[in-house]
């Protein structure tokens, strides 16, 4: 029995950025249940006490976490059961694709009386409005922030030895094909999926690449320039899946353009992307900070960490906005709790465990 916690969205420089749709694919699924409602009808708790039950009877659990509050849940799988429960609501909506054979909607707003609500339209339409513009806001720092990152790799670049990073590749690739048990001459490629283990979110910048990283051999590659991590990361993982297997290639949160860490589940083989080696954990390193020219680097150092105190400014600046918008939340929510009927809530709930239990 083994737990994993990931984001199926993000907030990042181009806004909210979704993958829910790579959290489990309808044809390869037993069930998916589609869960519907506003905020506060209790949809994270359902999914929670779910996963305990689930977790008590010995089975695997996929969390997936909300990137603006960490604390509720937009999603849970259980692999073992091809189950899976996702929050279908705004911003990463989800409609069934196959309605009645897999997906099923679960609608927890027929316990709301409206009633009750229609009482505090106005105010209702007050916090939308306010969490609203207060992501945007977020959004236009997350950008900022990614066009001063985009500035400072930028002058990494100019400073690579692009022959040494060739051969750290071709030897990062060779090792990993080493790993990699042959297949069938006929195989099929493995899969992709998109995902984040990481987020910028309402408690702060939230990781949880650690679970990942549990029971799995860890590599890393060692780079401050971002854009050449990812690059290392893309050719292995498009090696793996073009030997077999399937791959997990976790977004970086600010730009989801880029690849942070990826993962091979069938190796249990996890390379993590980072700027310093410092965890002697990594079985192995690819350092390419070690093929950039020092010397001249020196003379940029004071504009990059004028650029990084910029940089970490705009992010500060994003996740204050970020922290407002789950107050906000939180106001709304308390409308929609005191007019719920969560008899009923935990009625539907304990009909659908009894089918599992």
């Amino acid at each position: 029995m083994k737990e994993k916690h990931v984001f199926a969205g993000n907030n990042t420089a181009q806004g909210f950025y979704s993958c829910f749709d790579e959290l489990i694919k309808p044809y390869e699924a037993k069930h998916i249940y589609i869960l519907k409602g506003g905020p506060g009808v209790g949809k994270s708790t359902f999914m929670k006490n779910f996963a305990i039950a689930m977790i008590d009877k010995g089975y695997s659990m996929e969390f997936i976490h909300c990137s603006s509050d960490n604390e509720s849940l937009d999603g849970i799988i259980i692999p073992e059961l091809r189950i899976a429960f996702v929050d279908g609501t705004a911003p990463h909506t989800i409609d069934p694709v196959l309605p009645g054979a897999v997906d099923e909607i679960i609608n927890l707003g027929i316990y709301l009386d409206n009633h009750q609500l229609e009482k505090h339209r106005v105010k209702i339409i007050q916090l939308m409005k306010n969490m609203s513009q207060l992501y945007e806001s977020a959004y236009r720092y997350l950008n900022s922030a990614n066009v001063i990152q985009e500035e400072i790799d930028s002058i990494y670049s100019k400073f690579m030895d692009l022959n040494a990073f060739k051969q750290i590749c071709n030897e990062a690739i060779g090792k990993v094909e080493n790993l990699l048990p042959e297949k069938s001459p006929n195989h099929s490629k493995g899969k992709m999926r998109k995902l984040f283990s990481e987020s910028y979110t309402s408690d702060g910048y939230i990781s949880h690449t650690n679970s990942i990283c549990k029971e799995s051999k860890i590599w890393a590659v060692v780079g401050d320039n971002t854009n050449y991590n990812s690059e290392i990361l893309s050719q292995i993982a498009e090696k793996a899946i073009e030997k077999g297997y399937d791959t997990e290639c976790f977004l970086k949160p600010l730009n989801p353009e880029k690849i942070q860490h990826i993962f091979i589940p069938e190796m249990q083989l996890i390379i993590v992307s980072e700027k310093k080696h410092m965890n002697v954990a990594y079985e192995e390193v690819f350092d390419l900070n070690s093929i950039m020219d020092a010397e001249k680097l020196k003379k940029h150092i004071s504009e990059i960490e004028n650029n990084m105190q910029l940089y970490d400014l705009l992010i500060k600046n994003a996740l204050e906005k970020l922290s407002e918008v789950k107050k906000q939340h939180d106001l709304l929510e308390v409308f929609y709790v005191n007019s719920m009927d969560f008899k009923g809530v935990n009625e539907c709930f304990q009909s659908i465990l009894s089918q599992y239990t």
